[in-house]
């Protein structure tokens, strides 16, 4: 196998059982399921005894809800911070992970906690009128499948997350308490990193991004302002503060000269400070953000896009509600060192059913022949580098491109 998911045991000889019988290399999801959805127990103090001595050294990632992690833990959860406590005692039990489910939750919105001992999250479900049954085993089997599928943990629990919440949404609509298995790809799940309270949205980009070139200073924007483009990033890196404020003052004055839109890349300050069109921003660069900050560029009123290469990455981006969220590196790419694979040009289709409310941009080793297949997949702009700048005649290429992208 390439995953277990156990559910239900009943007895401390099954757990000896399982732990003597299981392949350690594979990984494990426990549900402790101390109980069944319409209230029967089947708590034992010895059969937590036994799964702690026997069982939880090989856990991958277990998944309890707030009363199983209360029994663990020998404590109520009743804040967030008893919830997070809980999921480190839980770790120091011998668990690599853990996913404590908020279904028990009292009011209309529900939060999951995961903890890896990494960067913690929060999922975030809307509850639906009614009762349902098996949640808990059809998260757990969704997480063991989606590791057999080669995702990591992380994505894998925002993936088995998101197929739960819409499982439950296809339940209420057919007035059933069973959930139906689906075979579309869900919406994906809000991830919360930090705080866990909804945002307003960041400013809507005002037309399609369309071909949209990185360029790497300002002597290139110069050269391909009068192309008709209509979308550009400065993307400059190891320049002094004044001269990259000098450089996007230029590189402004020539985009709002030729009705260019700019984003400039990661010096959100200066972006503000020179009143750029908008920023763009990876996934390290909103690390070094502090909340006040977050703020201080939503309120700024510029654009935002954000840079994505896995599920918990674009979770966590559209809870920020960019302007634009882009996946990348569609394909290998010279331009940038990537801890993440190629991801395919079929990806960017997944992201666009994934984040439906949001303007998805393929990025990543690019070329002309993608253009069409990328546009198939429902992209709204297209991020290129190394196959216009590194053209014969990049002029020629740039015109190649617009009347490909139809602009």
């Amino acid at each position: 196998p390439a995953a277990y998911k156990v559910g239900l045991l009943l007895q401390a000889e099954t757990v000896r059982w399982l732990a003597d019988r299981l392949d350690p290399k594979v990984p494990l999801i426990l549900d402790p399921v101390f109980a069944t959805s319409s209230g029967s127990s089947f708590f034992d103090p010895d059969l937590l005894s036994s799964l702690r001595e026997y069982l939880f050294h090989r856990v991958a990632l277990l998944t309890p809800n707030r009363p199983e992690a209360e029994a663990i833990v020998g404590f109520k959860l009743s804040s967030e911070a008893d919830v997070r406590r809980a999921a480190v005692q839980i770790r120091a039990q011998g668990v690599k992970a853990v996913l404590i489910k908020g279904g028990h939750n009292e009011g209309e919105r529900l939060l999951d906690y995961f903890d890896d001992g990494g960067q913690t999250f929060f999922l975030e479900a809307i509850r639906q009128p009614g009762h349902y049954r098996g949640t808990g085993c059809t998260l757990s089997t969704a997480l063991a499948c989606y590791l057999a599928q080669g995702l990591e943990l992380r994505d894998a629990v925002v993936a088995a997350h998101s197929y739960v919440q819409a499982a439950i949404a296809e339940a209420h609509s057919k007035e059933s308490a069973h959930l139906p298995a689906h075979f579309f790809t869900p919406c994906l799940s809000n991830l919360y990193a930090g705080e866990t309270s909804p945002k307003k949205p960041f400013t809507p980009l005002r037309r399609s991004l369309g071909f949209y070139p990185v360029l790497p200073d300002t002597a290139w924007i110069e050269r391909l302002a009068k192309t008709g483009v209509k979308t550009l990033q400065l993307r400059i890196k190891d320049q002094s503060a004044a001269a990259l404020r000098a450089s996007i003052l230029r590189a402004k004055e020539l985009c709002e000269a030729n009705d260019i839109t700019l984003f400039v890349n990661d010096a959100w300050q200066l972006a503000i400070e020179c009143g750029v069109y908008g920023v763009h921003l990876g996934q390290e660069d909103l690390d070094l953000l502090s909340s006040s900050e977050l703020e201080t560029l939503r309120t700024s009123g510029l654009c935002l896009g954000i840079s994505t290469h896995s599920l918990a990455e674009a979770a966590r981006a559209q809870t920020l509600r960019p302007s634009y969220v882009a996946l990348g590196p569609v394909f290998e790419t010279t331009c940038k060192s990537m801890r993440f694979g190629p991801q395919g040009i079929d990806r960017v289709g997944e992201w666009v059913h994934r984040l439906p409310s949001m303007p998805i941009v393929a990025i990543g080793g690019l070329k002309l022949e993608h253009a069409a297949a990328i546009k198939a997949q429902g992209a709204n702009g297209i991020a290129v580098i190394s196959d216009l700048i590194q053209a014969p005649n990049p002029e020629q290429r740039m015109n190649e491109w617009l009347n490909i992208w139809g602009l």
